[in-house]
C-alpha cells in the first residue's frame, strides 16, 4: 500500500536531532546517493560524510553529517549519525 509520508528519526549520541513526518530523505551512501520515498522497500546502508537532505512540505533542510547508518522499515527511516556539524 502506498503511503504519502515517511516518519524520520535522526539520532546522534547527544539525542534526537529531528523526529517527524517527511516527504523524502536523500543521503550519500557507500554506493552513491540515494533517495528514500514513502513505501520504500526495507533498506539498510552506511551514510558517508556530507549532506542529509530532508524534504517536508516541499521545503528541503540540510543536515551535514560526519557519517552513520540508515535503516528503512515500514515507512520509518532511522538515521544514526556519528555527528551533525
Amino acid at each position: 500500500m502506498f503511503m504519502s509520508k515517511l516518519f524520520l528519526e535522526l539520532v546522534t549520541n547527544e539525542g534526537i536531532a529531528f523526529s517527524g513526518q517527511v516527504d523524502k530523505v536523500t543521503a550519500k551512501g557507500g554506493l552513491g546517493e540515494f533517495t528514500i520515498l514513502p513505501s520504500h522497500a526495507d533498506f539498510m546502508s552506511t551514510i558517508l560524510s556530507g549532506d542529509l537532505v530532508v524534504t517536508s512540505k516541499g521545503q528541503p533542510k540540510k543536515y551535514n553529517l560526519t557519517g552513520g547508518f540508515v535503516e528503512v522499515s515500514d515507512n520509518k527511516v532511522t538515521v544514526l549519525a556519528d555527528s551533525i556539524n
